[in-house]
């Protein structure tokens, strides 16, 4: 009887692995395995479809076999830092936020397949990773390690690092937060409002030519101060070397 269920679970779990396409997923299969002491199987794999998603089709497919049966889902260090990289960003403004590695689990519980949404996310976990595997001086990180590299340093120095382009709002904040008091942009990169971002720029008499690229880019936002900010800023931009 034990080998019989044993056969069956084994049958789940590729069943399993063919149903959510992981044969080809870069993470790998469902794996069934049997532990003595705690006199259980687990069906454990990572990333991939919620825990809810496999014990629904084990419910449907095997309701017997899989009675008792325990599920435990891992995720990657990319899958960690991408969460990360996302919490980060979200978490209030205003006030620093430490992302823990119980807080990625939480944002991935209910979320198939967590993957970047955009090439600016997965620059960005690119560079968390692989910082993450210089400073640990291997070729892995944990959720621990990952969380704790992004609470030190915030993200504006891996979107730095990654080469990401930035919009005009994040160029002049990138450039202007330091002396104006706004952390929330190295740790959570929020950006400085349009305000004071053009009155930034038009007090500072060494602005280059970039940062008078992207403050005239930012007046379309400022209705009420295009006219004449724009004439100041084009007449500045004339005389502004091309590479300064």
């Amino acid at each position: 009887m034990a080998s019989d269920r044993a056969k069956r679970l084994r049958r789940l779990a590729r069943t399993l692995t063919d149903r959510f396409g992981l044969a080809s997923h870069r993470h790998g299969v469902v794996e069934a395995a049997w532990s003595g002491s705690a006199r259980a199987w687990t069906f454990a794999w990572t990333d991939g479809p919620t825990v809810a998603q496999v014990r629904a089709v084990c419910r449907e497919t095997e309701p017997v076999a899989s009675e008792g049966l325990r599920y435990a889902r891992s995720l990657s260090q990319d899958a960690v830092a991408l969460g990360a990289v996302r919490l980060t960003i979200l978490s209030a403004s205003g006030r620093r936020s430490r992302v823990q590695p119980a807080d990625v689990e939480a944002l991935w519980r209910d979320k198939p397949f967590p993957g970047p949404r955009t090439e600016r996310e997965r620059a960005l976990v690119y560079a968390v990773v692989y910082e993450a595997h210089a400073a640990h001086h291997r070729n892995s990180a944990d959720a621990a390690e990952i969380c704790e590299l992004i609470n030190q340093y915030g993200l504006a120095v891996f979107l730095r690092r990654c080469g990401a382009e930035l919009s005009p709002a994040e160029t002049l904040t990138a450039h202007y937060a330091a002396s104006h008091a706004h952390p929330t942009w190295r740790h959570q990169l929020a950006t400085m409002d349009p305000d004071t971002l053009l009155r930034a720029v038009r007090d500072d008499p060494r602005a280059s030519a970039a940062l008078l690229d992207a403050a005239l880019a930012l007046l379309p936002e400022l209705p009420t101060e295009s006219a004449a900010a724009e004439d100041e800023l084009r007449a500045r931009r004339g005389r502004a070397s091309p590479t300064a």
